[in-house]
C-alpha cells in the first residue's frame, strides 16, 4: 500500500513539531516538590464533590490543606447512576479518606476568595 500526505499538511506537521521543540522546556525538580513534600496532606480537610455529567453522577474527593485551602488535590473516586446513591457513597468515602474522622478540620468557602494585589 502506498500512502500520500498532502504537501501542505506535511509542512504544517513539520512546523508544529519544530515549534514544539523550540517552545517547550523540560521541568525542573523544583516543579515536583509539592509531590515529594506531602507533609501537608496529613492536615487536610476532605470534601466530597458530586457532579452530574452525561446522565451519570461523578464522585470526587477534594483534599485541601486547612491552613492554605488553595493547596489542594482533587481525585476521581467513582461513578453512580443515581444521585442519592452517589451522595451516600461520597459521604462514606469522605469518612474513610479523612485523616480526622471527627470532621473537625473544616474549610470555609470564604477562604477561597482571591485577593487582588
Amino acid at each position: 500500500m502506498d500512502y500520500n500526505i498532502d504537501k501542505k499538511l506535511y509542512e504544517e506537521v513539520l512546523e508544529s513539531l519544530n515549534n514544539q521543540f523550540n517552545t517547550e522546556i523540560p521541568g525542573t525538580l523544583e516543579d515536583l516538590n509539592f509531590m515529594v513534600d506531602d507533609r501537608w496532606m496529613r492536615d487536610t480537610a476532605v470534601i466530597e464533590n458530586v457532579i452530574s455529567r452525561n446522565g451519570l453522577w461523578e464522585i470526587f474527593l477534594v483534599f485541601a490543606y486547612y491552613k492554605n485551602p488553595l493547596l489542594l488535590i482533587r481525585r476521581a473516586i467513582s461513578v453512580c447512576f443515581a444521585e442519592k446513591k452517589a451522595l451516600i457513597y461520597a459521604e462514606y468515602m469522605r469518612r474513610i479518606a479523612a485523616k480526622d474522622p471527627r470532621g473537625t478540620l473544616e474549610i470555609s468557602i470564604s477562604q477561597f476568595v482571591p485577593h487582588s494585589n
